[in-house]
């Protein structure tokens, strides 16, 4: 990290800034700013006072001064959001570009936290697949029990 202590509210409205280069936030940036907003900890009415900060042209006040470690996990979190999209966009990628620039994330750091992610996505992935099964089994089981409990053979 550079040696000028980044702040939280420095940091969202440089995000905004760089999603709202073509003059709209598309579904795919708002998800990410919201990831970003509450990974920073930021008050409620904060993100939505900082944009319009930015469309008015204003100065913001300072946020909270953040640490590498907080840094670090805040871009894990927001790198997570953004791997769990089925076909992040191009700006999107440049909004986590951004992220990683600002926050002076080295190529190691990178892709330790991406190794981190994909683990964490694989353990919930098989957790919420394997609950999805056990209810559909569930469902089955009710679906085929409850015909056979009603239905009599004549002889």
């Amino acid at each position: 990290m550079s040696d000028a202590p980044l702040d939280t509210n420095a940091v969202f409205k440089g995000a905004v800034t760089v999603a709202f280069q073509d003059g709209h936030l598309d579904d795919q940036e708002m998800r990410i700013l919201a990831r970003l907003s509450h990974a920073l900890r930021l008050d409620e009415g904060v993100p939505v006072q900082l944009y319009d900060d930015i469309v008015e042209s204003k100065d913001s006040p300072d946020g909270r001064s953040m640490s590498r470690s907080e840094a670090l996990l805040v871009y894990g979190q927001v790198l997570e959001a953004y791997c769990t999209m089925p076909e992040p966009s191009p700006q999107t990628a440049l909004l986590l570009a951004y992220l990683r620039t600002a926050f002076d994330i080295t190529e190691p750091e990178h892709r330790e936290l991406v190794r981190s992610v994909d683990r964490h996505l694989e353990q919930v992935v098989h957790r919420n697949v394997a609950a999805q099964l056990r209810t559909k089994i569930d469902d089955a089981i009710e679906l085929i029990s409850n015909p056979l409990h009603n239905f009599r053979i004549r002889r």
